[in-house]
């Protein structure tokens, strides 16, 4: 069973690999809002609410402002990362690579 150190490493590493994406292809954050809106339409109120509302300020403020709080090194991001509409940014093929990595 991987440890949360491990965990931790890869959604890390994911994210940042994920920012760089949306520098590149900025629609995604459109489907990263319509990810979010789905989410909500699906399952109703649900007590991670607040942290996706946290995630569209996120979107709709930018990338530069998702790097900063997403990609830090604390708590709080580490929870954002936890609950990212982001999944869908990188490949399986990315995704597994990034797992090797961090020793998943």
């Amino acid at each position: 069973m991987p440890h949360q150190q491990e965990i931790d490493r890869f959604t890390l590493a994911f994210h940042r690999q994920a920012v760089e994406r949306l520098r590149r292809e900025p629609q995604l954050v459109d489907q990263a809002l319509a990810t979010l809106e789905r989410w909500r339409e699906q399952r109703g109120a649900t007590a991670s609410d607040a942290y996706l509302a946290q995630w569209r300020s996120l979107l709709l403020d930018g990338v530069d402002r998702i790097e900063r709080e997403v990609c830090a090194d604390d708590a709080r991001a580490a929870t954002l990362r936890g609950v990212s509409p982001l999944g869908f940014v990188l490949s399986a093929a990315e995704r597994k690579a990034l797992r090797q990595a961090s020793g998943l």
